[in-house]
C-alpha cells in the first residue's frame, strides 16, 4: 500500500524532495559532501535498496532535465573572457583526458575478449566525464579559477568525442556508417556552435532591450536553453553539448549577478540537478560485485582504468601548465566522475550485445565509486583554489551604495544597477525614502514612505542582494539624502536624472544640485531609459581637462568595474592628454576584461556621440566644484540627454 502511494504523483514528489532535503544534511553531519548523501539516498530507496521507487520514466525524465541544467550551469559559471583565453588549454586537456581513457579502455576490452566495436565503445565510456561535483565549486565560489575553466571546457570536448564514437559504433553495427555522415555531423555541429555562441547573445540583447519583467526574462532563458539542447539532439550529439553552449551564450548576454540567471540556477541547483544525482544512485546496484568472482575481477579492472587513466591525464596537464597541488587534485576530482555519457553508452552496449551483464554491472559499480570519490576530492582541495576575482582589490566605491527611492517605477533601473555594482564588491544597497518632517501630514507621509520602501525588495526580486531599507524624516529631500549618506557611511550616492532642466532648476536640477555640491561622497546620476540587460557596451567619454590625472585612475577603475558588473566591454574615448595614463593603468591591472581605447578626435559636442547605439551606456566624468564642472562639461550632459535615447550617467568625484 505504501509503495503504491509513493509511486503516485504526490507521494513520488514527496519522496524525491525528502531525499533531496534530508540526505545532504545527514551527509554533511559526518563531514561528507551533500552530493554523496543524495547518491546513497537514491541507492536506499531504489530497486536495489528498499524498493520504494522504480527507475522509471518519471524520474528518468526529471534526471535528464537535471543533467541539462548541470551542464548549463557549468557554462553559465564560466568566466567568458578567461574561457576564451584558456580555450587552447581546454583543447589540450580535452584531448589528453579523452585519449588516455579511450586507449586504456580499449586495452581492457581486448583483455576481456570483446570484439573491435565493443573495445571502441568501452573506451568511449571511460573517455568522457560528468561534472557531478560542480555544485560544490559553485558553493565555494571558485568556479572562475583557470583550472576549473579548462576542465569545464574539456568536458564538452570529451562528451562530443564520446557521442561521435557512439554514433560510429552504432552506424557500423547496423551497416549505415558513411563518410558523408561524418561530414554532415561536423558541418552541423560547427554551424550550431557558432549560432549559439555568437548568435544567441545578439538575440538576447535584442530581446532584453525590448522586454521587461523578471518572469518574461526567466522564460526566455529557459526556452533558449532547451531549444539549444533540443537542436543538439537533432544534429546527432547529446543534449548536454547544447546546454553547455547555451550557458556560455547566456553568460555573455546577461550581467554576471543578474537576478534572472540567479533564478534559473536556483531552480536547477535546488531541484533538477539533485534529482539527476539521485537517479545516479537509483540505478546503481552496490552489491552486484558479490554475484560472482568474475564480476569482482571485471569490476577491479574497470575501476582501475577509470581512476588511473583520468589521473594520468590530469597529472600531465597539471605539469604542462604548472598548476598547484590543489588545482591538480581538484581537476582530477572533477574529471574522473562517470555518469552522464557513460550510463547511456553502457545501456546501448548491453542492448546491442557488445557488452554482457557482467561488464555492465561492473561498470555501474565504477560509476558509483567515482560519483562518491569525485565530490570528496573536490570538497577537500577546492577551498584552497584562488580565482582572479579573489585576487582583485575590492572597490570601496561600491561597498555601500545609497539609492534614494521616490517612485518605484522610476527607481527600478537605479536599484537594479546598484544591486549589480554592490555584488561586484560584496557590498550593500542602502535604499532611502525621505519624507518631509514639517506639516500636519508628517506621520501619514512617513508611513507612506515606509510602505514604499517595503516594496523595494519585491521590485529587485533578488534574495542574494544585501539591501537595507531606511525611511527618513528631513526638512528637504536633499538634506535627508545627505544626512543619511553621512550617518550610514555611504561610499556612493546613485540618483535618477531626468536629463533636462526647467527655468527654476540649475544644470542638474535643484535636488541633484544640493546633493552633488553638498556631499563629499561620490555621486552618480543616471538617466536609465532602457533595461540594463540590453546594454552591449560601456562608453566612458573623457573630454579635455575634466579630471586631474590623479583622479583618472579611480574613474577608470570605477568604469571597468561597472563594465564587468554588466558583463559588457568597456570603450574609452579620451582626450589625447589622458590616453597614456589610461593605457598605463590598464596594463598595470592586467585585466582579462575587453577594453578598447581611442582618442577623442575633436572637442566633445553632443552631436559627436549621437551615432552611438542605444545599446551603449555612456558615462561622463565630473570633478570638483560647480564652477569647475560648468567650465569643463558645460551643458553637454543635458544636451546629450536630449539627443541620445540610450542610458546616460554622470560620475562626479568631489576630490
Amino acid at each position: 500500500m505504501l509503495i503504491e502511494l509513493l509511486n503516485k504523483p504526490v507521494g513520488f514528489f514527496l519522496l524525491v524532495m525528502t531525499i533531496i532535503l534530508v540526505t545532504p544534511l545527514l551527509s554533511e553531519r559526518v563531514k561528507l559532501p551533500g552530493i554523496i548523501g543524495i547518491i546513497i539516498g537514491g541507492i536506499l530507496i531504489g530497486p536495489h535498496g528498499f524498493g520504494l521507487m522504480e527507475a522509471g520514466d518519471r524520474i528518468e525524465f526529471l534526471s535528464t532535465i537535471g543533467l541539462v541544467y548541470l551542464m548549463f550551469s557549468a557554462g553559465l559559471e564560466v568566466d567568458i573572457n578567461q574561457f576564451l583565453r584558456v580555450r587552447g588549454r581546454a583543447l589540450v586537456f580535452g584531448v589528453i583526458t579523452f585519449i588516455f581513457p579511450q586507449l586504456m579502455g580499449m586495452g581492457l576490452g581486448y583483455i576481456l575478449g570483446l570484439d573491435f566495436l565493443g573495445m571502441i565503445l568501452l573506451g568511449s565510456a571511460f573517455a568522457s566525464h560528468t561534472l557531478i561535483a560542480f555544485p560544490i565549486l559553485t558553493k565555494l565560489g571558485v568556479t572562475r579559477n583557470e583550472a576549473i575553466a579548462v576542465t569545464t571546457g574539456a568536458t564538452v570536448l570529451t562528451d562530443i568525442g564520446a557521442f561521435v564514437i557512439l554514433a560510429i559504433v552504432l552506424g557500423a553495427r547496423t551497416g549505415g556508417i558513411s563518410a558523408g555522415y561524418f561530414v554532415q555531423l561536423i558541418i552541423s555541429l560547427t554551424i550550431f556552435a557558432l549560432a549559439i555562441v555568437f548568435g544567441l547573445p545578439r538575440l538576447g540583447k535584442f530581446v532584453f532591450k525590448r522586454i521587461s519583467g523578471r518572469a518574461v526574462e526567466f522564460q526566455f532563458v529557459i526556452v533558449t536553453l532547451f531549444i539549444s539542447a533540443f537542436v543538439a539532439e537533432l544534429i546527432g550529439v547529446h543534449e548536454v553539448v547544447g546546454a553547455f553552449l547555451a550557458g556560455l551564450a547566456i553568460n555573455a548576454t546577461l550581467p554576471r549577478h543578474s537576478p534572472v540567471t540567479g533564478h534559473v540556477l536556483f531552480i536547477g541547483e535546488s531541484f533538477f540537478i539533485p534529482v539527476f544525482i539521485l537517479y545516479s544512485g537509483l540505478i546503481t546496484d552496490p552489491l552486484t560485485f558479490l554475484k560472482s568472482p568474475q564480476t569482482i575481477i571485471v569490476a577491479i579492472g574497470v575501476t582501475i582504468v577509470a581512476y588511473v587513466s583520468k589521473f594520468i591525464a590530469a597529472w600531465i596537464t597539471a605539469r604542462i601548465y604548472k598548476y598547484t597541488k590543489s588545482e591538480f587534485w581538484t581537476v582530477y576530482g572533477l574529471s574522473h566522475a562517470q555518469a552522464a555519457v557513460t550510463i547511456p553508452t553502457l545501456v546501448i552496449g548491453l542492448e546491442t550485445g557488445l557488452f554482457d551483464s557482467t561488464l555492465f554491472n561492473a561498470a555501474i559499480l565504477m560509476i558509483l565509486l567515482t560519483s562518491i570519490t569525485s565530490p570528496l576530492l573536490v570538497q577537500r582541495f577546492a577551498p584552497d583554489l584562488k580565482t582572479a576575482e579573489a585576487d582583485e582589490d575590492v572597490l570601496p566605491l561600491f561597498g555601500r551604495i545609497l539609492v534614494p527611492v521616490a517612485d518605484l517605477k522610476q527607481s527600478a533601473g537605479l536599484v537594479s544597477l546598484a544591486s549589480l555594482l554592490a555584488h561586484s564588491s560584496k557590498g550593500r544597497v542602502l535604499a532611502v525614502s525621505v519624507a518631509n518632517d514639517t506639516g500636519l501630514d508628517r506621520d501619514s507621509n512617513f508611513s507612506l514612505h515606509k510602505e514604499l520602501l517595503g516594496r523595494v525588495p519585491e521590485l529587485l526580486n533578488d534574495p542574494e542582494t544585501e539591501i537595507e531599507l531606511i525611511p527618513r524624516l528631513a526638512s528637504s529631500h536633499a538634506q535627508g539624502i545627505l544626512q543619511t549618506a553621512h550617518e550610514q557611511n555611504a561610499s556612493l550616492i546613485l540618483m535618477g536624472w531626468r536629463g533636462k532642466r526647467t527655468l527654476r532648476e540649475s544644470m542638474l536640477g535643484s535636488v541633484l544640485d544640493e546633493v552633488i555640491w553638498g556631499s563629499d561622497t561620490p555621486v552618480m546620476i543616471g538617466k536609465l531609459s532602457l533595461p540594463l540587460n540590453g546594454m552591449k557596451r560601456i562608453v566612458f567619454v573623457i573630454p579635455p581637462k575634466t579630471v586631474p590625472p590623479i583622479i583618472l585612475r579611480r574613474m577608470l577603475e570605477t568604469n571597468l568595474t561597472l563594465a564587468k558588473a554588466l558583463n559588457v566591454p568597456l570603450e574609452i574615448i579620451a582626450d589625447n592628454a589622458y590616453l597614456q595614463i589610461a593605457e598605463t593603468f590598464l596594463l598595470a591591472i592586467e585585466s582579462d576584461h575587453p577594453v578598447k581605447i581611442e582618442a577623442l578626435a575633436e572637442q566633445l559636442k553632443p552631436e559627436n556621440l549621437v551615432h552611438e547605439s542605444t545599446s551603449s551606456f555612456i558615462i561622463l566624468p565630473g570633478f570638483g566644484s560647480r564652477k569647475r564642472v560648468a567650465d569643463t562639461l558645460g551643458h553637454i550632459p543635458e544636451q546629450l540627454a536630449k539627443t541620445f535615447d540610450g542610458n546616460l550617467a554622470v560620475l562626479h568625484f568631489d576630490r
